[in-house]
Order: structure tokens, then C-alpha cells, then sequence
């Protein structure tokens, strides 16, 4: 397992090209944000991040499993055709995963909140279901059984993913030569929006040839300007109540609708679909599309969304360690982390909707917050760097190690200027001989104890630390 998550790294990247976007937009006197729908997008966006954390080495590993026993071809991850190849793959299982997505009611309850927030801006490409990789995952085995090596498919979900976050805006207008072959902000536009015309259309990762291949492209038409959300509209910032909204609405019917059948088979028709005597009761299709209607807004005042926005800050900065250090985290660090991010989600969602019942749930929440971001920010990490140096068998090195153990102590390490210079390190050297020539396993361990460290030591310490210690070792034979 990773030592750490490097997703959670993403996290500031992606704010700062918010406010860029927030800045220009209001620089331009175009007012496309608002500040409850925001802070109700990165809140979603927050759930599936730790629900990611959380899902990720299984749903990998599974990947990994069908690749290692069933693959039918081998390819190459050095060689460029295996990257072009798997490129148009991934992007084609995407293709129909949104679409199937879209299509069937069980799935459409585990992607609808990616579609729920009334605004577009870049706040809701962050704004998915919290679930949705728990069943996506499966549309891209196909993959693995053709042989896409495991680390070819990583990279090029991580860029499909990446590629998808800057379609979510209306700043930017349609863009020549690339409409119609690539996905762009105005092919994706159509996408999130709830008019009759734009309805379940252009579900294209990347690509939208699939689009007008299998008949589902639309261009964005100046006639119809995009109004955004669901045809059920939310009516919460509640993130929680964002996730379960469709699934709910199902499990309400399968309750009460007076047929066994129909208790069943509602999961499994298409989007939107509902028992005729449910349908007496309440008739809600997300097939149909509606028109422009005002939005959900709830007037709070300035102070609670002060408050809002120090509270929602301080549980970025929590969301961040908790996703970057959670392969180093005991289940129970790790079950008072998401209880504890979920609470603070709900609440702020609770006061952002003017309720303020739970406000005395502050009392508790708030301390355990600042106390868990302590021992997080503290959290002693003991990390490695590996040297395997082939060696002729004949030349059988003995080394003499340093007793010291701190990485300042080490005479031939230049130490990278992040690290505390009292860092405790351990010096290990293994010899495996063998007929003809021996492996040299060189491994220094050492501890960081900070946050900070911890960030310093992914990006820029360790990869320093294993280029003097090479040198090092090629120097002593």
C-alpha cells in the first residue's frame, strides 16, 4: 500500500483555479457564484474524495487481479501504441459509464448529484456522488482483460479526469476546430443542463466522436440558453441529503407502491421510470426536462456565512491531511476522520439553510476538529529510500555504515533543506549473492513527524535522497 494519497494534493490546485475563475467572472460583471451553491459543491466534492480514499486500493487492486490472471494481450507500457490505444479505451469505457449512468434508475442515484447544483462554474466539477466510484469501476475491467497495464490505465483515468474539470465553466465560449471532436465548456454546458432539449446529451469523457457515433451529440444552440440542475430539484445544501436524494425517492416507492414486481424491478428500469400508483402520488421524471425556474436560495446573514466559510476552511485543511495521510491511518483514525467530516459538512449545510437546532453540536464538534488537525499535523510517518545495485560475484562489497542515526549525522548526505536535520535514520545494506553476479540492496529509513515534512518529502525530499544515496553507493564499490 502507498504510504501516501497523493490526491489530496490536487485539493489546493483545483481552489486556486476557482478563484481565478471567480475573479475573472466578476471582472467581467458576470455574478455566476454564489456562495451557499459553492460551498454545497465542495462539499460533495469532499464526500467523494474520502470516499475514494477509502475505495481506491480495493477497486485498483480488482483492476490489477483481472490484469495479472485474464489478460488476453500483452502490451507494452514503454511503447507509445499502448498509450494511444488505451487512451481511446478509457475514454470509450467513460463514454458508456455516463451514459448507462444517465440511463438506469439504481445508477442515475449514484451520479445525480454531479447534475444538482442550479449554477455552472468550476465548483461543480468537483460536485459528484460520493458512490460513483463504487460502480464505475467496473465499466473499465474490460481493460484490464485486454491487457491495459495497470499503470498505463491510472495515468490516463487520472488525465481523463483532469481534462474534465476546466469544461465546467462559463467563461469560456465555443472554441473553433476543437467542437464537435473534443469535449469543450459548451458541448459540456448542454450536458449539465435541464432544458427539454439538452437532455441526457453529449456524455464524451474527452472525446464526443461517441456522441455522434451512438447518437447522443447535441451542440449548444443560442436559442436555448443553458439553465442548470435536475428536473426534482434538491431544495438542500445537505450533502448527505444530495447523495441519497434519487435513491430515496426509490426506496420510498419499492415501499409503498402495492406491487412485488414493481418493489423490484423500479432499480433496474430507466431513469425516471416509477410505478403508475407512485406516479399518482408525485410524478417526478428526470427524462422529460423543464424549464428555467427560480432557485433554491435561503437568505442567511452575513455573520453565518462568515462563520460558514472559517468553518468550511478549516475542514479543507482537515479534508486534505485526513485523504493525504490515510494509507498511514488505523481504522478507527479513520472512522472518527469521516464522522467528523461529515458532521461538519452537515452542520455548515444546516446553518447555510438557516437552521440552527444542532448549533449547540458546535460545542463538541469544533474542539474534536482542532484536536484531530493537531494529531494529524504531528502524525509520525516512518518512510524509506531503496538502492538495488547489480554487483559482480567476485567483487563482494563490505561496507562500512555510519552508527549515527540522524540523516545530519550522515557525512556523505547532502540533506534535502526540508527535512529536520535531527530526523532519526537507520542505515541498512543487504548482500544476495548468486552465481554470477550479486544484488546490493541499499534501504535507508528514517521518520518525519510533521505535515509539512510529509508533503516535502513526496514532492521533493525522497527523490533527492535517493539520488545522493545512489551516488553514494556507486562511489563505495
Amino acid at each position: 500500500m502507498a504510504e501516501y494519497n497523493i490526491t489530496a494534493l490536487a485539493i489546493p490546485l483545483f481552489l486556486f483555479f476557482m478563484l481565478i475563475e471567480y475573479a475573472y467572472l466578476r471582472l467581467s460583471g458576470r455574478d455566476l457564484h454564489r456562495f451557499s451553491d459553492n460551498i454545497a459543491s465542495l462539499s460533495m466534492g469532499i464526500c467523494l474524495l474520502v470516499s475514494d480514499a477509502l475505495l481506491k486500493t480495493f477497486t485498483f487492486s480488482v483492476f490489477i487481479w483481472a490484469w495479472s490472471s485474464y489478460r488476453l494481450f500483452d502490451f507494452g507500457s514503454a511503447s507509445w501504441v499502448t498509450w494511444v490505444v488505451f487512451f481511446f479505451g478509457v475514454d470509450f469505457c467513460y463514454y458508456w459509464f455516463h451514459r448507462i449512468a444517465h440511463t438506469y434508475n439504481f445508477l442515475w442515484g449514484a451520479h445525480v448529484g454531479h447534475h444538482q447544483s442550479e449554477e455552472y462554474n468550476l465548483t461543480t466539477a468537483l460536485r459528484q456522488s460520493a458512490f460513483q466510484y463504487a460502480f464505475s469501476w467496473v465499466f473499465y475491467l474490460p481493460l484490464a482483460f485486454l491487457g491495459c497495464p495497470p499503470e498505463v490505465f491510472l495515468i490516463q483515468f487520472m488525465l481523463l479526469k483532469a481534462y474534465q474539470f476546466w469544461l465546467h465553466t462559463q467563461a469560456i465560449d465555443r472554441i473553433p476546430l476543437m467542437e464537435g471532436v473534443f469535449s469543450t465548456p459548451s458541448s459540456h454546458r448542454v450536458h449539465h443542463a435541464k432544458n427539454p432539449i439538452y437532455i441526457d446529451k453529449n456524455f464524451g469523457g474527452t472525446l464526443v466522436i461517441w456522441d455522434r457515433m451512438f447518437g447522443s451529440w447535441q451542440p449548444e444552440v443560442a436559442e436555448h440558453p443553458c439553465h442548470y440542475g435536475t428536473t426534482t430539484p434538491l431544495k438542500t445544501w445537505n450533502p448527505v441529503k444530495a447523495n441519497l436524494q434519487h435513491w430515496s425517492m426509490l426506496f420510498r416507492d419499492s415501499l409503498h407502491t402495492e406491487s412485488w414486481w414493481d418493489k423490484v424491478r423500479l432499480w433496474f428500469k430507466p431513469t425516471g421510470w416509477r410505478p403508475e400508483d407512485r406516479r399518482r402520488v408525485s410524478n417526478k421524471l428526470q427524462k422529460t426536462g423543464v424549464s428555467n425556474r427560480p432557485k433554491f436560495d435561503p437568505i442567511v446573514s452575513s455573520t453565518t456565512k462568515l462563520y460558514c466559510g472559517v468553518s468550511f476552511a478549516l475542514l479543507v485543511l482537515l479534508v486534505t491531511m485526513f485523504i493525504f495521510l490515510s494509507p498511514q491511518l488505523s481504522a478507527r483514525a479513520l472512522a472518527f476522520g469521516v464522522l467528523l467530516i461529515l458532521a461538519g459538512l452537515v452542520m455548515i449545510s444546516q446553518f447555510l439553510e438557516g437552521k440552527f437546532q444542532l448549533r449547540y453540536v458546535e460545542v463538541v464538534r469544533v474542539p474534536a476538529l482542532l484536536w484531530f488537525l493537531a494529531v494529524l499535523w504531528t502524525l509520525p510517518i516512518s518512510t524509506q529510500v531503496s538502492q538495488r545495485l547489480d554487483v559482480a560475484q567476485e567483487a563482494s562489497p563490505t561496507i562500512e555504515l555510519s552508527e549515527e542515526t540522524t540523516l545530519s549525522a550522515l557525512p556523505w548526505l547532502e540533506k534535502p533543506a526540508v527535512l529536520d536535520g535531527s530526523t532519526p535514520a537507520v542505515q541498512q545494506v543487504t548482500w544476495h549473492p548468486d552465481r554470477k553476479q550479486g544484488q546490493l540492496e541499499y534501504t535507508l529509513r528514517y521518520e518525519l513527524s510533521s505535515f509539512p515534512e510529509h508533503v516535502a518529502n513526496i514532492l521533493s525530499a525522497r527523490s533527492a535522497l535517493e539520488e545522493n544515496s545512489r551516488l553514494w553507493l556507486q562511489e563505495q564499490l
